[in-house]
């Protein structure tokens, strides 16, 4: 039999197809290992540096059930749905987050709450914002199709929450969010609320969706306002605040001492008849403040720069404020 000799192109083009099925085979090899976890290379995090934030405090209060005969099948549902929230909102790292039992509510109505009452609950609870809300709807919702011939069960969850600025008892925002379930399966008490095995069910997904939903609102809504810390003790020209470490303050941070002018109220008309309504109270500046010491739950500020008037004098009970503008201004 007699050989044919291989040219020198036909040589060289074999040898490049074996080098590219050996980077092909190495690339699978590196593709497999990277897909197991125990074989990906964390993320480098020298320069991820996280932004400070101070955190706000936040009470929640228990949210009203509207139809008590939807939510049977779910364990604790009142407490259950602020408390997820307020866990959510703390790992978030933005709050420091307490929850009141209670509805914001003198007759257990979820109606428009005054203004004293909301800044009560907050004086309660050491907070700064309050938020309250209620389950409008955990029942079942059925669409008919094909001219009543084939019909769809869903079940669904509707709530409704609002944000009030703590300090003043105003009114912030308000929020109805809604989702569909899968199905129309109950969840069944033996599901411990906001467990594993509660959100595996359908209810249970569409209600964390709810929850980030609400989370996200949370956020968002009180972004623009900055921490407020109260005094609660003087001496001389130092004041003990309520935000402390747990806070995220360090040392050397100042904030702006304000009080509210108390001879100055802001009054305007309702919409719904013409009477005096009380918006809250204007605060004063009373002049900067800055950190000289810091414990868990409390601070220690200087005072600078303050008026030496009768009608302008820090008490306990005004607040001070941590203000981006004033940082950016200390610096």
């Amino acid at each position: 039999m007699k050989m044919v000799p291989i040219s020198k192109e036909r040589s060289a083009l074999v040898r490049v197809v074996q080098v590219l099925g050996l980077y092909v085979l190495l690339a699978a090899t590196a593709l497999s290992l990277s897909s197991c976890g125990l074989f990906v290379k964390p993320v480098k995090t020298e320069n991820l540096v996280a932004e400070r934030v101070l955190k706000k405090k936040i009470v929640m209060t228990g949210f009203a059930v509207n139809m008590p005969l939807q939510v049977q099948d779910l364990d604790d549902v009142a407490q259950g749905v602020p408390r997820e929230l307020l866990e959510r909102l703390q790992r978030s790292g933005n709050f420091l987050v307490r929850q009141s039992k209670n509805l914001l509510s003198y007759d257990f109505q979820q109606e428009t709450p005054s203004a004293q009452l909301v800044r009560q609950v907050a004086a309660e609870n050491d907070a700064q914002f309050v938020i309250a809300g209620e389950i409008r709807n955990a029942g079942v919702r059925t669409d008919s199709k094909y001219w009543g011939l084939w019909e769809t069960r869903k079940r669904q969850i509707e709530i409704d929450f609002a944000i009030y600025d703590g300090i003043s008892g105003a009114f912030i925002s308000r929020h109805h969010l809604y989702r569909p379930a899968e199905d129309d399966a109950k969840v069944g008490r033996d599901k411990a609320f906001g467990s594993v095995a509660f959100y595996a069910t359908s209810f249970g997904k569409a209600l964390d969706s709810v929850l980030q939903e609400a989370v996200g609102w949370i956020r968002q809504d009180l972004a623009p306002y900055p921490m407020m810390a109260r005094i609660l003790d003087i001496k001389g020209d130092r004041i003990v605040l309520d935000a402390g470490v747990q806070s995220n303050l360090v040392v050397g941070d100042p904030a702006l001492v304000v009080a509210q002018y108390d001879q100055l109220p802001t009054l305007g008309l309702s919409s719904t008849q013409a009477k005096p309504l009380q918006y809250g109270i204007p605060q004063v500046s009373m002049g900067i403040a800055k950190i000289i010491q810091v414990q868990h739950p409390f601070a220690v500020a200087e005072l600078r720069d303050t008026p030496a008037t009768a009608d302008f004098k820090v008490k306990v009970g005004d607040y001070v404020r941590f203000d981006p503008a004033v940082f950016m201004a200390m610096k």
